[in-house]
């Protein structure tokens, strides 16, 4: 009797931690087409997602209700996120088009206007404004608070992506030779920048005081410059390279190190002072995204079908039916929403 009771006690600690790491998801959260973007609004609990078809839904995070849906039919969005304290939706469409929508009814409080297809919808850090650019070079910086479209601006090229300046007085857009247009937010005054590298560029992303430049390319390459306000510098200071082309990079909190993902399956982190990759994340196929938690103690990656949950061990793979389109932590990393190609968004236990 009592060696049956150890048999069973034993095997009642084995199955706590093993139904704490459960790969199946908590929620799941079913659309008619692909998920394009979700995200958590401030409290957690609302998910606002917007799918292929051109739908926008509000979903409750405690048992899946939708609570709206709106935009039916019509031109699916490009970006997608909370506004003015989550109660409105701000959007940008295929069309060019940029709405401001009640998030109680989904009706519209204020729409924009623009010329080509949207790739850049930045708030501004105090949520009053917003700087949108279209891959054509047209932009604007746009007033939640009255619907005005305070600033126009105009590159004389397509553009790969834009950005504010840190103290947002500036607008930035660049194009993938590398050339750089920075306009003054209040007077429309632009002047132009360009990398000393010859590759193709696929992004950039500026440090919190704008003293650095993080840039990557089509080659595999990803470079740290030095920035003087008025130009790049004519080399790079820091950087690694890949095997196939940069997906993406982004700065650690203290700027120490950066992690970038490519082509080529992996994501690497490097320190920025060594030039040299501390941790390389290995995955089945080129990876889409990642991202660190709050601590920078973990990595959620995603490529293929499966989210990775990184830790010092290997890393648990969520699974999707189709391509995953993104993923993200909550406040305090102890759940996780992606969202994918298998027309739903899930909510996971981290």
């Amino acid at each position: 009797m009592v060696r049956a009771l150890l048999i069973l006690l034993a095997a009642a600690l084995m199955i706590v931690p093993a139904s704490a790491q459960s790969n199946e998801a908590e929620l799941v959260l079913e659309h008619g087409s692909s998920v394009r973007i979700a995200a958590w609004d401030t409290t957690e609990t609302r998910i606002l997602t917007a799918e292929g078809n051109g739908s926008i839904h509000i979903w409750s995070t405690e048992d899946g209700e939708r609570l709206l849906t709106y935009h039916e039919g019509g031109t699916a969005a490009t970006q997608a996120g909370w506004a003015l304290a989550d109660t409105a939706v701000l959007s940008a469409e295929e069309s060019g088009a940029v709405l401001l929508s009640d998030a109680s009814d989904g009706s519209t409080i204020y729409a924009w206007q623009l010329e080509g297809l949207p790739l850049a919808l930045e708030l501004n850090a105090d949520g009053t404004a917003a700087m949108a650019f279209t891959r054509a070079g047209m932009g604007a910086v746009l007033s939640l608070d009255d619907g005005a479209m305070a600033r126009r601006f105009e590159a004389p090229m397509e553009i790969g992506g834009a950005a504010w300046s840190a103290d947002e007085t500036e607008v930035r857009a660049w194009s993938e030779d590398g050339r750089i247009i920075v306009w003054d937010v209040e007077t429309g005054d632009e002047r132009n920048l360009s990398l000393p590298h010859r590759g193709m560029v696929l992004g950039l992303q500026w440090n919190k005081d704008d003293t650095r430049l993080l840039a990557w390319f089509t080659n595999g390459g990803v470079q740290v410059y030095e920035m003087d306000g008025d130009s790049v510098g004519g080399r790079a200071i820091s950087g690694v390279r890949h095997h196939s082309f940069v997906k993406r990079a982004i700065w650690s909190r203290d700027e120490s190190m950066v992690m970038s993902w490519a082509g080529d399956d992996t994501a690497h982190i490097w320190s920025v002072d060594g030039a040299r990759s501390q941790r390389v994340l290995r995955h089945d196929d080129w990876v889409i995204g990642a991202r660190w938690d709050d601590l920078e103690a973990r990595v959620l990656s995603w490529s293929h079908i499966y989210v990775y949950l990184w830790d010092e061990d290997a890393p648990r793979r969520l699974r999707h039916r189709n391509l995953v389109n993104g993923a993200a932590w909550n406040h305090d990393g102890a759940r996780i929403l992606s969202w994918s190609w298998d027309g739903t968004a899930r909510i996971w236990r981290a």
